[in-house]
């Protein structure tokens, strides 16, 4: 996978609209789903095996970089360590802060 830091200078905004969040928890969806709202058009879709958070980009060309830098803020504050988002039809991981396992979402089975 790519590394976002190099994906904000190659990716023209021209290219695509969307990025795509995969978060595993619903109640952390929803409250990404929130963050986002304000500043970006945001669409929910939840999903059996993961929630995707689908952000539309907005005009300006610097507009990816801040948006993964306010994704990248709020995987510090969720302690989940990295997530992996689509853009352009390909995927990619980002990292930050420190994995709270400790607060990490539990599997249910049905």
């Amino acid at each position: 996978m790519s590394n976002p830091r190099e994906l904000g200078h190659n990716l023209a905004v021209g290219e695509t609209d969307l990025v795509s969040f995969e978060i595993a928890d619903l109640a952390a969806a929803v409250r990404l789903t929130r963050r986002l709202a304000p500043s970006w058009t945001v669409s929910l879709h939840e999903r059996r095996d993961v929630n995707l958070v689908t952000a539309r980009l907005r005009d300006h060309s610097a507009d990816l970089a801040v948006l993964l830098r306010e994704l990248e803020a709020w995987v510090v504050e969720e302690s989940l360590f990295a997530i992996r988002f689509e853009v352009d039809g390909r995927e990619y991981v980002l990292q930050a802060g420190e994995a709270d396992w400790q607060s990490a979402p539990q599997a249910h089975c049905a």
